[in-house]
C-alpha cells in the first residue's frame, strides 16, 4: 500500500504532491540513517524522469525543494537533489552531501547523495551503494545539503 501511495504522488496536482511530501518527511524514522536513507530512496525512485532539469555542479541555481515539487519536473540528477532534501528536512543534524560522481565503469556521470558518509543514494537505481573506491569512479563535486539551503 504504501509504495502504491508512493507512486501516486508524483501524479497528483502541486499542492497535494507537497502535502504528500510533507507527510511523509514528517513520518520517517529520523534516527536510523540506514533506515531513512532506503525509505526515502525508496519514495523518490518511482518519481517520473524527464530531460535535465537541473545542472548537477552549479548549486546556486538548483530550485528549493518546493519549487521542485511543485514543478513536477524531474532528472536522475534532480531526484538525488530531493533525496538530499528531504533527509535534510526530515533530520538536519543526519551528515548529508552531494557528490557528482563520474564512474567509467559504468558510463556514467551523476549527482548522488552520500548519507551518513556511508550510505550512497542515486548511484544505482532503487539500491543504496557505498562510494566507490576503485580508481574507475572518481568525484569531481562535493557540497554538503546545508551549504544550499536557501
Amino acid at each position: 500500500m504504501e509504495q502504491q501511495l508512493n507512486n501516486q504522488a508524483w501524479y497528483e496536482s502541486p499542492s497535494k504532491r507537497l502535502s504528500m511530501w510533507r507527510d511523509f518527511r514528517n513520518g520517517l524514522d529520523k534516527t536510523n540513517t540506514l533506515e531513512v536513507s532506503n525509505t526515502v530512496m525508496h519514495w523518490w525512485k518511482s518519481a517520473p524522469l524527464s530531460s535535465i532539469t537541473i545542472d548537477p555542479v552549479n548549486s546556486e541555481q538548483w530550485p528549493t525543494p518546493w519549487e521542485m515539487l511543485h514543478q513536477g519536473n524531474f532528472c536522475q540528477n534532480s531526484v538525488a537533489l530531493g533525496m538530499a532534501y528531504t533527509i535534510y528536512y526530515a533530520n538536519p543534524d543526519i551528515q548529508n552531501e552531494l557528490l557528482y560522481v563520474t564512474c567509467l565503469g559504468k558510463s556514467f556521470q551523476r549527482l548522488c547523495a552520500l548519507i551518513d558518509n556511508k550510505h550512497l543514494l542515486n548511484f544505482d537505481h532503487g539500491r543504496i551503494s557505498t562510494l566507490p573506491t576503485e580508481d574507475i569512479c572518481s568525484v569531481s563535486y562535493r557540497t554538503k545539503i546545508k551549504n544550499i539551503i536557501k
